[in-house]
């Protein structure tokens, strides 16, 4: 009877591993941002992180190298449903194109968040959002511009992401807030954006150089911002346009003075909230619809304060242990 034994011992190992094998799958989530590796998304793949390991959830975490990339962005959700993932965390890198797909993983019974964007679906017992407080935001650089220019003076708005129902909103939240805050401040100019920087330095490179009664440019994204950072500097005479951008992807230009101030996005309690209604959707708990996450003001006075470092703190996480 040895030959039986060896086969019923063949059988329960294999069945053990069918099981452990369950486990771990039923257990894994998916979180797939714009694009991985920027001091915007790395906070919320840490806040991410953090809430996933203290409730016993699996993370995937994948994005395209480059954003802008909807096709490949997309292909990634394709796989959490392929693979059997349990719930999904998505930061659309387009609305419009985004909605059918995500639609098509809530109509699969798994709970989605959407982070960073209104993708249009009303909130359910499977959908839920967790983004930006973009009026917020709007405010803080509406009140930072109406105190760099004392209240009068003419700006370029660039970087509009029409791609986005989040970028028309900053858009427009931005521009109804100066207005409150600042009459006699004047957008001259506004340019619509992209994800190319190179492309984005050539908008505010023209702005600088053929209006001069321009007192200020508002980047309204990281890439915005960079693409006014290069222009600036690469300018032949210093340039005392001021710059106030959105979405943080540059620290050092803040303490050297070349941008004033970054409206930046807390992705880490981003990522967290995010987590915590995922998990929360999968126990059957209800969750609140929308939750807006309050930016911070990023100048050169105030990067030492701890709520700003904390979104740093990606560098020193034990990601070998998630």
């Amino acid at each position: 009877m040895p030959g039986l034994k060896t086969i019923a011992a063949i059988l329960a190992i294999t069945s053990a591993s069918q099981l452990i094998g369950c486990r771990q799958q039923t257990s894994m989530v998916a979180v797939i941002p714009r694009t991985t590796g920027t001091l915007l998304w790395e906070p919320m793949h840490l806040g991410a992180a953090e809430v996933a390991k203290s409730v016993s959830l699996h993370m995937y975490w994948n994005a395209p190298a480059d954003e802008g990339d909807t096709e490949k962005q997309l292909s990634f959700i394709s796989q959490t449903l392929a693979r059997g993932y349990r719930g999904l965390i998505f930061a659309p890198d387009e609305t419009l194109a985004s909605r059918g797909l995500v639609l098509q993983v809530v109509n699969s019974g798994r709970p989605v968040v959407i982070v960073d964007d209104q993708l249009g679906p009303p909130p359910g017992p499977l959908l839920s959002y967790v983004t930006n407080d973009e009026e917020a935001g709007a405010k803080l650089a509406a009140d930072r511009v109406t105190q760099l220019l004392r209240g009068s003076g003419s700006i370029a708005v660039i970087g509009i992401s029409p791609r986005l129902d989040s970028g028309i909103l900053r858009e427009e939240s931005f521009e109804k807030a100066l207005a409150a805050a600042a009459p006699n401040i004047h957008i001259e100019y506004r340019r619509y954006g992209d994800s190319v920087v190179t492309h984005q330095q050539q908008i505010a490179d023209e702005i600088l150089k053929r209006h001069q009664h321009i007192d200020l440019i508002v980047a309204l994204t990281g890439t915005a911002t960079r693409g006014a950072y290069f222009a600036k500097i690469a300018s032949d005479s210093p340039s005392h346009v001021k710059i106030v951008g959105f979405d943080q992807d540059l620290l050092l230009p803040i303490q050297s003075g070349d941008v004033d101030s970054v409206i930046i996005q807390n992705t880490r309690a981003i990522g967290q909230a995010a987590m915590r209604n995922l998990d929360d959707q999968l126990r059957g708990k209800s969750v609140k619809g929308v939750t807006l996450i309050p930016p911070i003001l990023l100048t050169k006075e105030a990067s030492p304060i701890p709520e700003i470092n904390s979104l740093w703190e990606f560098a020193r996480y034990p990601w070998r242990e998630q």
